[in-house]
C-alpha cells in the first residue's frame, strides 16, 4: 500500500518532511530534480537519487497534493475545529501565520458562514500574491476574519538545523559539511524587496527569522525601508521567532521599531536538545532571550507556533517563566526568565498592541471587548513549578462563552488530531491576562487580548 499511496511524514517543526517514493512522484521529484532556491532535496549515499527527506522549500511543494485530496469542504472544517481548539484553550483571536489566497479566501467562506467564534486574523505569504494582500488587507474584521497583513519567510528550523546561523552549528545530527551553518530561504534581493513594498504600500509584515544571519539581513532589510519611507516604523514590523539572537541585533530592532514575537516554548520541548545538539550549553542558554529584550525596555509577545507545540496556553506561560527543559529539568538561560506578571502581558495586552488592537483587547478595561478566561488557579498566586497544571475552565467572547470545560474533563479532550490541520494552515503563538487571553492561527496561537464587559 505505501508504494502506491502517496505519504508525506512532516517534522515537528514544519521545516523538512519525508516522502515515500509515490509522494515524490506525486511531486515531481525524481534524480534529475535539482535542489530548489530556499530547500535541500536530501540524497542516497553517492548518488542523485532522493532518500526522501525534504527540506523547506522542496517540502512545501508536496502540501498542494496533500491538500488537493482533502478537497475546499475538508479544508474548511479543518478551520472550523482549529478554531474550536483554539479556544479549549482560552484563545479568542487567533493568528494564521502564512497563508495563501485560496486557503485566506476558505477560511473568509467559513467566516461567512459563522464558522468562526473567535476572532481570526491571516497574513498572506509575501512571496506568493502581493496583490491579494494590498486588495484585501484590513484593520476592521468581517465575520470575525480579516487580512491583517503579510508574512515573510527568511530562513528554516533550529531544530532540523536549517535556520541560518552566523556560525557553525554546535553538534548537528546528519549528513552535514564541515561548519555548516544552514541557509536562507529567501534571497537576499526577496527579503529586501519584500520589505521596502510593505513599507511603500502601508502594509504590516511579520517576518520568520530564526537564526543570526537570517536577522542580519532583516535588520538590513528594515533600516533601507525606513530609509526611503520612515513612517514604515509605526507599521508595527514583527519579528517572529528570533531564537538565536545577538544583543547587537536586538539593539538594531529596537531602534527600528520591530517587535520580537519569540518562542520561550522551546526552552521546555527542545532545551535540551538546543545546548546539546544545535548552538551548545553556552549560546543554548540565550535561545529565544525575553530577558534580554526586557533589559532593553522592549515588549515581546509569546507564542506555541502549533504544529511545532501543542497549542497549551498554561504550558507557554509555565516555559516563558521557568524555561525548564522537560528532560534532564535543567534551567535553560535563568538571566533570560521573567516574572509572571511579564509572562502574562506577553500574551495578552503586548500581542494587542502587536495586531494594532490594543483599544479593544488586551486587558480587562471599561471600553474593551469582554474577551477573557476563567483559570483554575491565579497564575500569580501559585508556585512556577505549577504554572502549567493551571486549566483553562471557560472562554468567553465578548460577554459570550464559546467553551467549558466539564468537570474532570481536559482541554485537548475530544480534540481533532492537530497535524492535518495545522498542514492546512501556517501559524504562530499564544497569550493570557490574569483572568483573560488570544491567540494566534495555523491555525496556531499568537494571542491579541482580552477585555471587560462594556
Amino acid at each position: 500500500m505505501s508504494q502506491d499511496i502517496p505519504i508525506l511524514i512532516i517534522h515537528q517543526s514544519s521545516h523538512l518532511a519525508t516522502a515515500n517514493s509515490a509522494m515524490l512522484k506525486a511531486m515531481g521529484i525524481d534524480a534529475n530534480i535539482k535542489d530548489p532556491a530556499g530547500g535541500v532535496i536530501q540524497r542516497k549515499p553517492g548518488s542523485n537519487e532522493p532518500n526522501g527527506t525534504l527540506e523547506e522549500t522542496a517540502f512545501f511543494g508536496g502540501i498542494p497534493v496533500v491538500l488537493g485530496r482533502i478537497g475546499p469542504e475538508g479544508l474548511k472544517t479543518f478551520a472550523r475545529e482549529g478554531a474550536k481548539l483554539w479556544a479549549r484553550f482560552g484563545y479568542t483571536t487567533a493568528q494564521e501565520g502564512r497563508s495563501i489566497p485560496p486557503v485566506a479566501d476558505l477560511m473568509r467562506q467559513v467566516a461567512g458562514e459563522g464558522g468562526f467564534a473567535i476572532d481570526v486574523t491571516t497574513y498572506p505569504d509575501v512571496l506568493v500574491d502581493r496583490t491579494y494582500i494590498k486588495a484585501n488587507q484590513s484593520g476592521a474584521y468581517s465575520n470575525r476574519f480579516r487580512v491583517a497583513g503579510a508574512k515573510l519567510v527568511v530562513d528554516g528550523s533550529p531544530q532540523g538545523f536549517t535556520a541560518w546561523r552566523d556560525q557553525p552549528y554546535f553538534k548537528p545530527v546528519g549528513n552535514f559539511p564541515p561548519g555548516y551553518s544552514g541557509y536562507a530561504s529567501a534571497s537576499g534581493e526577496q527579503v529586501m524587496d519584500a520589505v521596502q513594498w510593505a513599507s511603500e504600500n502601508g502594509i504590516q509584515v511579520i517576518t520568520h527569522a530564526n537564526g543570526e544571519r537570517a536577522s542580519d539581513l532583516l535588520i538590513a532589510a528594515h533600516r533601507a525601508a525606513q530609509a526611503r519611507f520612515p513612517k514604515a516604523k509605526e507599521l508595527r514590523p514583527v519579528l517572529i521567532h528570533g531564537q538565536f539572537l545577538r544583543e547587537d541585533q536586538l539593539d538594531s530592532y529596537k531602534a527600528l521599531g520591530v517587535m520580537p514575537s519569540l518562542f520561550p516554548m522551546h526552552t521546555f520541548y527542545w532545551g535540551d536538545w538546543h545546548l546539546d545538539q544545535t548552538v551548545g550549553p553556552q549560546a543554548g542558554l540565550n535561545i529565544s532571550p525575553t530577558g534580554w529584550a526586557r533589559k532593553r525596555g522592549m515588549i515581546f509577545s509569546s507564542h506555541h507556533d502549533a504544529p511545532v507545540a501543542f497549542p497549551d496556553s498554561m504550558r507557554v506561560l509555565d516555559a516563558t517563566v521557568t524555561r525548564r527543559a522537560r528532560g534532564s529539568g535543567r534551567i535553560v538561560g535563568p538571566e533570560q526568565r521573567v516574572d509572571v506578571i511579564t509572562a502574562l502581558k506577553a500574551m495578552t495586552i503586548w500581542p494587542a498592541y502587536q495586531h494594532f488592537e490594543e483599544k479593544s483587547k488586551g486587558s480587562l478595561e471599561v471600553g474593551k471587548l469582554a474577551d477573557f478566561v476563567i483559570l483554575s488557579k491565579d497564575p500569580t498566586a501559585v508556585q512556577p513549578t505549577a504554572l502549567a497544571e493551571i486549566k483553562v475552565t471557560e472562554t468567553v467572547k465578548e460577554g459570550k462563552s464559546i467553551f467549558r470545560l466539564e468537570p474532570g474533563a481536559r482541554a485537548d479532550a475530544g480534540a481533532p488530531d492537530i497535524g492535518p490541520l495545522l498542514l492546512a494552515f501556517g501559524g504562530h503563538g499564544g497569550l493570557i491576562d490574569a483572568c483573560a487571553h488570544d491567540a494566534m492561527f495555523r491555525l496556531t496561537a499568537v494571542m491579541a487580548g482580552a477585555g471587560a464587559t462594556r
